[in-house]
């Protein structure tokens, strides 16, 4: 089997497997939020592949994106680009290309462990039309609410969301979110889970933004079965736990 039906074979076996993984171009959401009317999250970004909306992100420097991995590997950087300064859709706001993708080698795209990566742009974006995000370094605690921000599904099996939406979810313990996920998907040392159960949760096309934490980002939209299932909180990459990572690769492109 060649390299890209093996890809395509498994993107299908993570997608009916994980409900806010891959879908079509576009599948994490915000289910449960509202409306961005106003530039206030300036560090928000959106990843777009071949001309496409794919996932969201979060500039941690003025020539640096932090995202999923899964929102890059396995396609061409050359075809990737980034939109800043805008929270519509049909904005084109700041673009860029990438000069690096860097994805650890303890990233498992069948599983989703490690799921986080930075892009390196070919050049800074002006400080007119960003604002970087800090990272948080040490745990969140359960119950803790987080802002999460994105373009993706407002519903399940719904459409891309065209106006930036924002929502605010409370943190799952681990140990309770394994105990959910038992048997569907392993819940691993570097992710974090948060919703509200049945009413606030990202969905498809969320993938890759952030979820911010007192005012740090705490994790990054991973994946979850379904989107806003009562059972099911979404799962995102714990920054805390992946930092080391983060802070190598962004020393090693300064």
């Amino acid at each position: 089997m060649c390299q890209f039906s093996r890809q395509l074979l498994l993107q299908l076996i993570l997608y009916f497997a994980f409900g806010h993984i891959y879908g079509q171009q576009v599948s994490e959401r915000i289910v449960g939020g509202s409306a961005v009317t106003q530039k206030k999250y300036p560090y928000y970004v959106r990843l777009h592949y071949r001309g496409e909306f794919k996932c969201g992100g979060s500039l941690v420097r003025n020539n640096a994106v932090l995202t999923a991995a899964h929102c890059v590997k396995g396609g061409s950087v050359k075809a990737l680009r980034v939109h800043a300064d805008t929270i519509n859709l049909g904005d084109t706001g700041v673009v860029r290309t990438i000069k690096n993708a860097l994805v650890s080698k303890t990233y498992n795209a069948a599983t989703l462990n490690y799921d986080v990566a930075v892009l390196i742009l070919s050049s800074a974006i002006p400080s007119a039309s960003l604002s970087v995000i800090s990272l948080e370094k040490s745990a969140v605690a359960a119950g803790t609410s987080c802002l999460v921000i994105g373009h993706g599904y407002t519903k399940e099996n719904g459409v891309v969301s065209r106006q930036l939406q924002e929502i605010q979810v409370p943190v799952v313990s681990r140990a309770v979110c394994q105990r959910k996920y038992r048997g569907t998907g392993a819940i691993t040392q570097y992710m974090m889970c948060a919703s509200e159960p049945g009413k606030k949760d990202s969905c498809s096309g969320d993938s890759g933004g952030p979820m911010i934490c007192n005012g740090k980002q705490a994790g990054i939209v991973s994946w979850g079965m379904g989107c806003g299932r009562v059972k099911y909180p979404g799962v995102y990459t714990d920054v805390s736990k992946v930092y080391s990572f983060i802070e190598k690769a962004l020393k090693k492109y300064p």
